[in-house]
This record gives structure tokens, sequence and C-alpha cells, in this order.
């Protein structure tokens, strides 16, 4: 119950800075963006939505390949295509987790893989967040080195976390599985910096490395956990750092709720079919779960059981 209460305060939270942010906005501009809109943008925005979606496909293939041998390549799709839907409606940590109960077989791997994929994103995210800031603000580059060193302190560390070992379904090169996985997200983030340099650089001239600089903070809008996928954070973002280029807030915000239909609704909406289809698979989500919780206790009791004894000795 609770979850749902923070979904439910976390959807109004979006839709109210969205509300907001129109309101402070030029509202016929808006509009006439979206009237205005080329035909020509439009197909190679679309265009570049299809190859972002190839390559977190790919990246999922990926990952699952490395963390899990229990999968078929035909279900792989339909998972794919549900973690957009469950990132959107369903509360808590269990949201696109829950792609993984449309590939059938154990879960313990696929778990895993959807982890690390969380882990290694957010990873990049806040580095590049940290690395571009002073180009906005100088003031903070000595804050911002030293914040880098710390993540990258705790890059080495994590894989050193004996429950990863213990709860992995087979071994794993972490390095290599760090350094692809990272560039299958920089290509997800190329891509998403064309869409927004096509859409705005017919209008207003800014560089493709000012574009660059600023779509780094709305590609990582959905790390704030206070919105369902960055909503309003991100036109937020919007709004404030292509200012600096002299793209009016109307544009901005426009551009951002577009792309956001785009990449992310247009996939939950194809995501809805597949867990229709696939919907006897979730009759196993609670007894997947209660299991995956029953490892980790099994696990951490039998750390602390030899802890005990190697300390007896």
């Amino acid at each position: 119950m609770k979850q749902w209460i923070l979904f439910i305060v976390k959807i109004v939270i979006g839709i109210a800075i969205v509300a907001w942010i129109l309101m402070q906005v030029d509202q016929t501009k808006f509009a006439n963006y979206y009237l205005t809109m080329q035909a020509r943008d439009l197909f190679f925005v679309i265009l570049l939505s299809l190859i972002s979606l190839w390559i977190q496909f790919m990246r999922w293939k990926y990952l699952l390949r490395q963390y899990s041998d229990s999968f078929e390549q035909h279900d792989l799709i339909p998972s794919f295509f549900a973690g957009f839907t469950f990132r959107l409606m369903i509360p808590g940590g269990h949201a696109e987790l829950s792609k993984v109960f449309l590939l059938p077989g154990r879960k313990r791997g696929k778990i895993m893989a959807f982890g690390m994929e969380r882990i290694f994103q957010t990873f990049l995210k806040i580095v590049l967040s940290l690395a571009f800031l002073p180009v906005f603000f100088p003031d903070y580059l000595w804050l911002c080195i030293g914040i880098i060193l710390i993540v990258f302190a705790g890059y080495v560390l994590f894989p050193r976390i004996p429950i990863l070992r213990d709860y992995a379904e087979k071994e794993t090169p972490y390095h290599q599985t760090f350094f692809y996985t990272t560039v299958y997200s920089l290509g997800v983030y190329a891509v998403m910096v064309f869409q927004y340099h096509i859409l705005i650089v017919e209008q207003y001239q800014i560089s493709l490395l000012s574009t660059a600089f600023t779509v780094i903070y709305l590609w990582s809008a959905g790390v704030v956990p206070i919105s369902i996928s960055g909503l309003g954070i991100r036109e937020g973002l919007a709004v404030y750092f292509f200012k600096f280029y002299g793209v009016p807030a109307a544009y901005a915000l426009a551009t951002s709720l577009f792309l956001f239909v785009l990449n992310a609704i247009i996939p939950a909406l194809i995501g809805i079919i597949y867990i229709y289809r696939k919907r006897e698979n979730f009759k196993e989500i609670r007894n997947s779960l209660q299991t995956s919780r029953e490892i980790l206790r099994s696990l951490r009791s039998d750390r602390y059981g030899n802890s005990k004894k190697s300390n007896q000795q």
C-alpha cells in the first residue's frame, strides 16, 4: 500500500512540475512547436528512436548472456518492451525488474543482469553529469573531480561485495561487462543527443557539442527518484540548460515532452501487448520474489555463521 501511495505521489509530482513549467512559458510558442514540425525532421528523429531501441535491446541481450544461461531468444523482445511498461506502471523497486518474469527459467542470473544494467548506467550518468558540470559552473570543478574519484572507488570496490558473488548464477568478467555495457549506453546517449539537436537546430543555432553538454542531464533525469521516469525533472532541466544557448523555454519543454513520448511512452504501449500475451508468466512473481528473499537470507546467515566460527577458532 505504501508503495502505491509513493507511486501516485511521484506521478502527481511529475505532472505538477510539467504543468507549472507550462504555465511559465509562452504557450503559443509551445503549441506552434508541434504545428510547425518538419516531416523530414520527424522522419530522422523516429529513425533514431528505432536505433536507440535496437541498442538498448542489444545491451539487455548482452547482459542476459553474461549473467544467465536459462532463457530463450524468442522471449527477449517481450521482456525488453515490458520493461518500458513496468517502469511507468508499477511502484517501488519492483518496477522494471518485473520484466525478468517474462523470461522462463531460473531468475537469479536475470535479476543480476537487470541489477548490473541499472548500476552501470547510473555510474555512467553520474560520472558524465559531474564531468560536464564545470562547463556551466566552473567554480565546482574540484568538487566534481572529488566526487568522480569517490564514484570510481565505488566501481572498483563493488565487485568485492560477497553477496554478489554468492548470488551470481555464473562467473562473469566484471570489467569486460562494464566496458561493453558502457559502449551500448553511450550509443543510447549519442542517439538522444542527435534527436535533440535535429529538433532544436531547425529553429535555433546551437552546436552539437553544446547539445551534448545539455542532453547528459536530460538523459540522467531518471536518477533523481522523485517522479516516474524523470518526468518533470527532465523538462525542468531542459528549460534551464538550453537557456544558456538562447533556446526559449517553450521550445525546450516541447522538445523534451515530444521525445519522452517517442522514446518511452510508445515502447511502453508496445510492452502492454506483450504483457497481456505473457500474462501467465506473472503467476510466479510472488513465488520467485519470495525465493530470492530466502536465498539472500540464507546467504547472509551462512556468511554470518562462517564468520562466527572463524572468530571462535
